[in-house]
């Protein structure tokens, strides 16, 4: 997992990866990099599990750390083709602005991104293909942020109506690493590595 020192709170994000049971290594991979005016974020899934999995994914997080400077559309192009000699990944990539409480997404795949707000919850959208082996649609979406909103990050390791998103408006802690930890724990499947990414924007 890649992850920069934390300039913020550390509360205010948490993640957790699981390997699928009986593999050594997690096909998935996360990333937190601090930016001039905020954070970006990222969730990777090699294609299938195990160690070709996991190279991919962390292969993809190498390139994202190498270049914090790309928009995302340029930057999902490089990563496209810097991953073309591995099994490849689905890739969300959240860009965080804290000045003007706002981010925009990219994703290719099934990571699913989904905001959750006091008024309802809003699900992101990706485009088809993989990450290494070809994508068509890619789109950035931008939606606002207020204070208390929940950002969620994760792989199809844990179901897409998984019950932490109901247990998201009573959460007495602000996001860690136990907290995805034990979301993780209870909620993924036993069928395929699984991850998550949790940021509450302050």
């Amino acid at each position: 997992m890649a992850v920069t020192p934390l300039a913020q709170p550390v509360a205010q994000i948490g993640c957790a990866l699981r390997p699928l049971p009986g593999e050594p290594v997690c096909g998935d991979q996360i990333g937190c990099w601090r930016q001039p005016n905020g954070w970006r974020l990222a969730l990777a899934d090699g294609l299938g599990h195990g160690s070709a999995a996991h190279q991919a994914a962390t292969r993809v997080m190498r390139e994202l750390s190498a270049h914090l400077d790309l928009d995302l559309n340029t930057l999902f192009d490089h990563c496209d083709r810097a991953l073309i000699d591995t099994r490849g990944v689905a890739l969300a990539v959240v860009d965080i602005d804290l000045t003007a409480s706002r981010f925009v997404q990219a994703a290719v795949g099934n990571i699913r991104t989904v905001l959750q707000q006091a008024q309802g919850t809003k699900r992101l959208s990706g485009a088809r293909g993989i990450v290494g082996a070809g994508f068509d649609g890619l789109r950035l979406e931008q939606l606002a942020l207020t204070a208390g909103d929940w950002l969620l990050m994760f792989s199809d390791g844990l179901p897409e109506n998984a019950g932490f998103l109901d247990a998201v408006p009573h959460a007495l802690h602000p996001p860690s690493d136990q907290l995805a930890a034990q979301w993780l724990e209870h909620w993924a499947t036993v069928r395929d590595d699984a991850s998550l990414l949790l940021y509450r924007h302050g």
